[in-house]
């Protein structure tokens, strides 16, 4: 860790960054490394970077290969999108500056060959770790793989850079379920990460299981028990460092930009809303006074943008936190869901298999 703080400041990479006035200033010239970024969060930052950023200097991409697609198929699936039209007409050049990086953040060193991994310790100064499985039924060795053990291969990456600025770390609101009031810091768990990391690499599965019955008296599931461990392994690993925690709660469509109502796929609350519009759900679980704390994606990229600004900035001793929510949302279950068959049944899908209804 000295030895990186030593570096930055002996390249002069981090030299005048407190005097940087501006978002498009301080990324004015940065080699940006973004994973998740054929996600929905993922897709939000691409388009808002290249929008006010047009003189980054570079943008990597990781993609995984699929068993049917190539990353170069998948990349060419992501920019050819129409959400970015509009940067298209804007800074056409800019496009030739995103470039695909063939990697798995599930598999040891990210997947990188050696070229490539030497090419982003060049190239790379800002990372935002985006990717993870948000699957909440994962097998419990599955969500530390991808979710815990990804972050420490992340960090171990920007670790060796050779001009370091700053790491964004994209947690969840949901990390600390079990507690009823979350402050912007890292809690620790009674089963530690490095405990829980062997148990899943070294233990049979009946093993697993059982530890993951444990974890399953506390926490809702191994997706948010394992973003926490993550947590952790970010406080552990990069203290003293400009590193950063950010922790949106549901995700939803964006407010404003790339454009209003903007949504790139049907997971999560989006999913919801489909299965009541479709007349598939009829019965939605849940306290209906409780409220929902949805977030626009726009809101959720725009914290992210500027926290890789901000920890350079104000540089401090612990990992810094920023929770990304909306306490303050007025919408509760109830009313939500009773909004959702209203426009169902007033704006009817094609496919809809049911009138849509839900009983509270």
């Amino acid at each position: 860790m000295d030895t990186i703080k030593k570096k930055t400041n002996e390249n002069g990479t981090n030299k005048g960054l407190n005097k940087t006035n501006s978002l498009e200033e301080f990324y004015a010239g940065r080699g940006i490394l973004v994973t998740g970024a054929t996600g929905f969060v993922g897709i939000g930052l691409l388009v808002k970077l290249m929008r006010v950023c047009p003189r980054i200097a570079a943008i990597y991409i990781l993609i995984r290969p699929k068993t049917n697609e190539t990353i170069e198929q998948r990349f060419k699936k992501i920019m050819d999108d129409p959400i970015y039209d509009g940067n298209k007409a804007k800074n056409p050049s800019l496009f030739s500056r995103v470039y695909p990086v063939k990697g798995d953040v599930s598999m040891p060193n990210l997947g990188l060959s050696r070229e490539v991994r030497n090419l982003l310790l060049e190239k790379v100064n800002i990372v935002f770790h985006v990717a993870a499985t948000v699957r909440f039924n994962e097998p419990l060795h599955v969500a530390v793989n991808e979710n815990t053990k990804s972050i420490a291969r992340v960090i171990e990456l920007w670790n060796e850079l050779r001009h370091p600025i700053s790491f964004v770390h994209v947690s969840t609101a949901y990390s600390n379920a079990n507690l009823h009031e979350i402050e912007e810091k890292v809690y620790t768990t009674s089963l530690s990460p490095s405990e829980v990391i062997d148990v899943c690499d070294k233990f049979n599965k009946t093993t697993i299981n059982e530890m993951e019955k444990i974890i399953l008296k506390t926490y809702p599931n191994t997706y948010t028990f394992s973003k926490n461990l993550a947590e952790q392994i970010v406080v552990n690993k990069c203290k003293d460092l400009p590193v950063a925690i950010v922790r949106p709660s549901i995700i939803g469509a964006s407010l404003e930009e790339p454009c209003p109502g903007w949504i790139q796929n049907i997971s999560a609350l989006t999913g919801v809303f489909l299965l009541i519009s479709k007349g598939c759900a009829t019965v939605i679980p849940g306290k209906k006074d409780a409220r929902v704390d949805l977030v626009p994606v726009d809101f959720v990229v725009d914290t992210m943008i500027c926290t890789a600004w901000h920890v350079t900035l104000h540089p401090e001793h612990e990992v810094k936190v920023y929770n990304c929510t909306s306490n303050a949302c007025p919408f509760k279950w109830g009313p939500m869901v009773d909004a959702m068959v209203k426009c169902s049944i007033e704006m009817l899908l094609n496919d809809t298999l049911w009138y849509p209804v839900v009983q509270p």
